[in-house]
């Protein structure tokens, strides 16, 4: 699969069935950067609370082309805050995943 195209899976999965979210990244001395953004949010099931993952953690997974404004260069990263449904929620992990050396989605564990 080239990247385009596992991209525009993506895209097309998180526009049927993601959710709108608010990314926010604390700046120092500035005020916070805030973007909105569609993702993929799911709780993890029980069997999956191994490694660091605890209950109350959730999955988030963002396209790429999902990133805008200062997210673009620097995809979301540990210690960005995420808003689902107005709660906060720090990004513990956040993981991008290549193709052929091309990001084709970020998959986040997020806490809060």
């Amino acid at each position: 699969m080239s990247p385009a195209a596992a991209i525009a899976m993506l895209d097309r999965q998180i526009a049927d069935h993601g959710q709108d979210v608010t990314l926010q990244r604390i700046v120092l001395d500035g005020d916070p950067i805030e973007v909105g953004t569609r993702a993929s949010v799911q709780d993890y099931a029980i069997t999956e609370l191994v490694g660091g993952i605890v209950q109350g953690d959730r999955r988030v997974i963002f396209s790429p082309t999902g990133q805008t404004g200062p997210f673009s260069t620097v995809p979301v990263e540990r210690n960005d805050l995420l808003i689902i449904d107005g709660r906060v929620h720090n990004v513990e992990t956040a993981n991008p995943v290549r193709i052929a050396n091309v990001v084709v989605r970020i998959n986040c564990q997020v806490r809060g």
